[in-house]
Parts: C-alpha cells; structure tokens; sequence
C-alpha cells in the first residue's frame, strides 16, 4: 500500500521480533530486494527481542504501528476467491493500527 500510494517513498525501517519456526528472514529478503529493484526503496530490518507492538517508520516521519504484526488478513478460502490475489478484498483478523506523525 505504501509503495503505491507514497511516490516519494524511500526508505521503510522495520522493527519486529525475530520468528525461529518459519522462513521469516527469506521472505524479508525477498520483498528487500522486490523493494529496492521495482520501486527504488530501501527496507532495513531489526529484531527486538523485547518489543511486543511491531512498528513501521517510514522516512517521511510517519510511524505505524501494528499490533499484530504483519500478517493482519485472513487467508484467501481458496485459489480462485476474491482476495486470493487482492489484498484489498480480503479480511482482516483483528488488530489495532496505530498511524502517526513525529
């Protein structure tokens, strides 16, 4: 969403607590490089272990922060359902999200 709706995006600092049991560092590897190669914006990652709320700092002094992490929408019903494709149809679990301005 950032990507398309922020054209002077540059730079995105995420912070979040480091998964052991799933592929987390190849699939933040790979939307790095997606990042950097398509759109020209660079995305830097840091583990906390003691943080609980994970936020996005954005360089344009924007802060998001998501109480649930990343992974906030129910998964797809299946491979041709609305949403499958399109985040923006798909549901959500519930969260908070917390967007604000320094």
């Amino acid at each position: 969403l950032m990507v398309k709706r922020c054209p002077n995006l540059r730079t995105i600092q995420l912070i979040t607590t480091e998964e052991t049991k799933c592929d987390q560092a190849q699939w933040l590897g790979s939307l790095q490089s997606d990042l950097s190669s398509q759109h020209r914006v660079s995305l830097t990652v840091q583990f906390s272990p003691t943080l609980h709320d994970r936020q996005i700092k954005l360089s344009n002094g924007w802060i998001i922060k998501i109480g649930r992490g990343l992974d906030y929408f129910k998964p797809p019903r299946g491979k041709f359902s609305l949403g499958c494709h399109d985040l923006d149809l798909r549901p959500c679990l519930a969260t908070t999200v917390d967007i604000f301005h320094l």
